[in-house]
């Protein structure tokens, strides 16, 4: 069998590997435009903060030659041929039994008025972006992060960790509005005033100019002068090569798939950042552009590919996680405001919890719980604390994805010691059920 994956980010990377562990006799050529193997856009800050080596993030080149697949750096591919079943990429022809789409998606730019180009970055999976940075932040004191994404705050904490003079976050809405309600953002918001940032909400960008070596960025009340500006507004997927050969496209502006992530045409699958996926919650089409997205869609399809459509896809949880000066923020679900933008009969508790005795030095658990009312499942879940939360994330996780009942949820026995802590959200789960009763 030969197969062809365009894109080598996180979902064409984890769909070569499974498709080699599957069929050990398959052809595998993967295609990307870029001239090194990329990396996942939320490990760049780290290098760039001096933690970590770009060599350390890179993909290992020997994960492709130790599976004997065929990697086509600084190649794009143009155009898919589907009933003579081949791509064109870098000039040259591929036949193709099976394709793979995963050309991920771009930074989306905002239509602020007076952006030139100049002194104006973006960061993705794009190695040249990374590379950029990396040359200019040792040069300048001053800059202006736009957006309160994932991205947008690693670069905050990345350039406020380089000593920066002066480091604006400019928010329009909300700090990490796809995973937080404004009740649980509100506690960040001090956490990122008191380490030298300034965090300006809501901020209106009435334009943007180049002077004197300085961008000037107007805002409904005052004007910044800043060294360089950081735009972190978001993504779009990649499907101008799926549109041209006439694969379906989603409401959403991903490529259309099935559960199995099969386009419009039965020989092409695609996974990662291009994809309408479907929230596990509602079934309702969104988009998540993630790399754990991108690896779990990757291994999907790459398993389909081979055995025949075996492992349906169920959706995305939306699961999150992130540090932000020290505290650790985790999401799982919809938030409120989602969850009845969807339709949703909702309610929802709040805590601040000790995570063990006081006088044992614990750490206050701030955490969300939202339940829908008609089910008496949980459907989202927020948490901060200086503690680490991967753990009781990952348990919110399986709750909302097994749709267990709050009253069930109530009943199970958990550990306690003085030391360790108890349960840390089983005074929300019970105050939940009171409000649902």
């Amino acid at each position: 069998m030969k197969v062809c994956i365009v894109g080598a980010g996180a979902a064409g990377r984890s769909a070569s590997g499974r498709i080699r562990q599957l069929d050990k006799q398959a052809q595998i050529d993967i295609f990307t435009m870029q001239n090194e193997i990329g990396y996942a856009p939320c490990e760049p800050p780290f290098v760039l903060r001096g933690v970590v080596s770009w060599d350390e993030i890179f993909y290992p080149g020997k994960f492709f030659e130790e599976r004997s697949i065929t990697v086509h750096l600084s190649t794009e591919v143009t155009d898919i041929f589907r009933e003579e079943k081949r791509i064109v990429a870098g000039g040259k022809s591929y036949s193709y039994d099976k394709l793979i789409l995963s050309p991920g998606a771009t930074p989306s730019i905002p239509p602020i008025p007076g952006l030139d180009g100049n002194n104006e970055f973006t960061l993705s999976t794009n190695i040249a972006d990374g590379r950029a940075l990396e040359k200019i932040i040792p040069k300048y004191t001053s800059a202006a992060v736009i957006g309160s994404g994932a991205i947008g705050i690693e670069m905050t904490l990345t350039l406020a960790a380089k000593g920066y003079n002066k480091v604006y976050l400019l928010v329009r809405r909300g700090i990490l509005r796809a995973y937080l309600d404004d009740d649980m953002a509100k506690k960040l918001e001090g956490v990122i005033s008191d380490n030298g940032v300034e965090l300006i909400l809501p901020a209106k960008i009435d334009g943007i100019a180049s002077n004197a070596g300085k961008k000037h960025i107007r805002l409904s009340d005052r004007e910044l002068a800043v060294d360089f500006v950081l735009l972190t507004t978001g993504a779009k997927s990649n499907v101008e090569l799926a549109c041209k050969a006439e694969i379906e496209i989603g409401e959403t502006g991903g490529i259309l798939v099935n559960e199995y992530l099969q386009t419009s045409d039965p020989d092409i699958y695609a996974a990662g950042d291009c994809l309408e996926l479907w929230d596990s919650i509602t079934g309702s089409k969104t988009q998540h552009l993630m790399v754990t997205t991108a690896g779990s869609t990757g291994d999907i399809a790459a398993r389909n590919l081979v055995s025949g459509n075996s492992t349906p896809y169920e959706g995305i949880l939306m699961n999150f996680i992130i540090e932000v000066f020290g505290y650790q923020v985790g999401a799982v679900g919809l938030t409120e405001r989602l969850a009845r933008e969807k339709g949703l009969d909702v309610a929802s508790v709040t805590r601040s919890s000790p995570t063990s005795r006081p006088h044992l030095g614990s750490n206050i658990l701030h955490y969300k719980l939202i339940a829908d009312r008609r089910t008496g499942t949980l459907v989202g879940a927020q948490v901060i604390s200086e503690e680490m939360i991967r753990g009781t994330v990952s348990e919110l996780a399986l709750t909302i994805a097994e749709k267990v009942p709050l009253h069930r949820l109530a009943l199970l026995e958990t550990p306690y010691s003085p030391a360790v802590g108890r349960d840390p959200i089983g005074d929300g789960v019970r105050g939940l059920i009171r409000k649902l009763d």
